[in-house]
């Protein structure tokens, strides 16, 4: 993955992430077109449920993702890059909590929601872990991986909603922002030379012959 694509999508999704904040900022309640998303995903009893799926998809699956990563770059030589990329993670955490949220008060139930810390503290995980991993991994483990972080947004995201803590916009801005400080982050710290950040070239890829 090239540091010019990279920081081209980290650029677009920082812009759209300004453009969300724009819209919002300084909202009291939901858009219109929002509303429909907390009756489709259930009536007020199902909030709860909703609220306990959210639970059990942000700290718990953050902390086995960082530490299944953490070893198995470790036991593939690259858990100085796992751990740099886990930063990325948590930059993007801190911007959204720190920056994005009080500089835009958008206000549901006294809380300020925009964007959403936990659905940006599981896609920006789920993409730099995977950034993280990338040239470790074969085509088919890439894909896997990949198929796997898009779930587990979607679903923090859905749960969420659901659990009315948040709005589709401020999901939609939370995967914006991280998409944005990782992809952008990874484009500025990967070498211009095609060589992987603190990773062995001549290591072999999971899935590939000799890769284990």
């Amino acid at each position: 993955m090239s540091r010019s694509n990279l920081r081209i999508a980290g650029l677009l999704c920082l812009l759209a992430t300004a453009l969300l904040a724009l819209v919002v900022a300084h909202k009291n309640a939901p858009f219109a077109f929002e509303k429909p998303a907390f009756r489709w995903l259930g009536p007020p009893s199902a909030r709860e449920t909703w609220r306990d799926l959210a639970d059990v998809l942000g700290a718990p699956a953050v902390g086995v993702a960082l530490a299944a990563s953490l070893l198995f770059g470790f036991f593939r030589r690259a858990f100085l890059r796992v751990v740099v990329y886990a930063a990325l993670a948590a930059a993007a955490l801190l911007v959204s909590e720190q920056v994005v949220k009080p500089h835009v008060q958008r206000i549901l139930d006294t809380e300020f929601t925009f964007p959403s810390g936990h659905v940006t503290a599981v896609s920006a995980t789920a993409l730099a872990l995977w950034l993280a991993l990338y040239p470790l991994l074969s085509r088919r483990a890439r894909v896997v991986t990949l198929v796997v972080g898009v779930v587990w947004t979607l679903l923090m995201s859905l749960a969420v909603i659901g659990a009315q803590w948040h709005t589709p916009l401020d999901a939609l801005g939370s995967i914006f922002l991280s998409v944005g400080v990782v992809a952008g982050g990874a484009g500025l710290l990967e070498p211009a030379d095609g060589r992987s950040l603190f990773l062995d070239p001549k290591r072999a890829r999971v899935g590939d012959p000799g890769g284990g």
